[in-house]
């Protein structure tokens, strides 16, 4: 586990690429599509100021604001802690144009999470957790 600022991540991550965890997101706690039901690449990895940008094979990107506690290698993929989290991806199986991209937006207000969008929720609603990592491959 590394607890290193965005840059020194970015390099950890880089140095590790092609060989790094594949599987699918959560966000404290919060699936991205059911559980297991989709595969993410990580496929580049930079850096402006203390934000860590994350590119996937699909075109997604997961930016992560003042990101904490790295583990990245295989069998793991995890960031313990960020202040905001911002999840961009086509609609997959369309045309990968703005009007068919969307986002979800985590933010950490001290001990509770929110939670913006432009697609729809799940049924239940979102219920984040600090309980869990900002990021997780799982």
């Amino acid at each position: 586990m590394t607890n290193a600022n965005a840059e020194e991540m970015a390099a950890t991550i880089n140095g590790c690429l092609p060989h790094v965890k594949v599987g699918t997101l959560r966000f404290w706690g919060e699936w991205f599509g059911r559980p297991y039901d989709n595969v993410h690449r990580l496929v580049e990895c930079s850096t402006e100021r203390d934000v860590l940008i994350l590119r996937f094979n699909e075109g997604e990107s997961l930016t992560l604001w003042a990101p904490r506690e790295l583990t990245a290698d295989e069998r793991t993929f995890r960031i313990a802690d960020a202040e905001r989290i911002r999840w961009e991806w086509f609609s997959y199986g369309r045309p990968k144009v703005a009007e068919n991209k969307f986002y979800m937006e985590f933010t950490k207000e001290g001990f509770a999470v929110t939670v913006a969008t432009d697609f729809h929720p799940p049924k239940e609603g979102f219920r984040p957790s600090v309980k869990h990592a900002a990021v997780e491959i799982l």
